[in-house]
């Protein structure tokens, strides 16, 4: 088994319409000339080129669009065996890539996930599990972007990538971590958790607007993977949670939700994209 540094992992940090790298500072705390650590940006905007003059951080420039698709370019032109995937409004812990090299040399899956601490009371993100173990379904719905880390030769070795319909900027504007997970499954690769904090985060997350039409049609596309009965019975399941937990105003907006939801389901099996934009409540 391969022995891993720090210097083997590369952090993907995918953004948007950036004119400089003055972001960085604040995701690694420290001045723009002290940050050490093997970073790739994809910054995606049609107005603003990004460079870098520093070895270490390299940028991709891209005119189009979407969270999936900046992730599949760091997987296509990652330099390094380890990469990281890391949102911009992150903070970086301390001896974070240490920690990611020395798992990754201990354990030989392919997908390695971590903790988040957050930001606001220092306390873990969700309730993790207290030992490294193979993750499930029901916790992999769990895990946050900047937890996942991967062996990049083992992903792309079973052409592993992210679902471009899936993730902000896509038609259904969540849930791309969680195909990502179930095609790693459906191919082979095992998804290990180990129970070391690696960044901190805001408590909440643009997957916790439950109520949101944006969501609950992602959710929708999601369940359709399922098949058609399963898809049926997780929106009944779905819109029954929403009402029970007051996110709705009276029966016509619950049946608007619903609604919603098949509308998902239904773009998922036809490949209709009329409906990509789902941004009111």
């Amino acid at each position: 088994m391969p022995r891993y540094t720090k210097d083997d992992v590369e952090i993907l940090i995918a953004t948007m319409e950036r004119q400089d790298l003055s972001f960085l500072k604040a995701i690694f705390n420290k001045p723009l000339n002290q940050i050490v650590e093997n970073i790739l940006i994809i910054n995606q905007s049609r107005n603003f080129k990004l460079e870098s003059n520093q070895e270490n951080i390299r940028v991709l420039n891209d005119i189009n669009f979407g969270l999936s698709r900046s992730r599949n370019m760091a997987f296509k032109y990652a330099s390094k065996p380890l990469i990281w995937i890391l949102d911009d409004d992150c903070e970086v812990v301390e001896g974070a890539t240490d920690r990611i090299a020395a798992s990754h040399t201990t354990y030989d899956e392919a997908i390695l996930t971590f903790q988040t601490r957050r930001r606001n009371d220092g306390k873990p993100f969700w309730k993790y599990p207290k030992v490294s173990k193979i993750l499930g379904k029901k916790l992999l719905k769990n895990v946050l972007s900047p937890e996942i880390t991967c062996k990049i030769d083992l992903v792309k070795g079973v052409n592993l990538d992210f679902d471009l319909r899936f993730g902000l900027g896509a038609q259904f504007q969540d849930s791309e971590n969680y195909v990502f997970f179930e095609e790693a499954l459906q191919r082979d690769l095992k998804v290990r958790f180990v129970p070391e904090e690696i960044v901190i985060h805001d408590p909440t997350t643009s997957s916790d607007e439950a109520s949101s039409d944006r969501l609950i049609y992602a959710r929708g596309a999601l369940a359709a993977r399922q098949g058609i009965l399963k898809a049926t019975y997780l929106n009944y399941k779905y819109t029954f949670f929403l009402w029970r937990k007051g996110m709705v105003n009276g029966l016509k907006e619950l049946f608007d939700k619903h609604n919603v939801f098949q509308r998902g389901a239904n773009d998922y099996w036809s490949g209709f994209e009329g409906h990509r934009i789902q941004q009111k409540k």
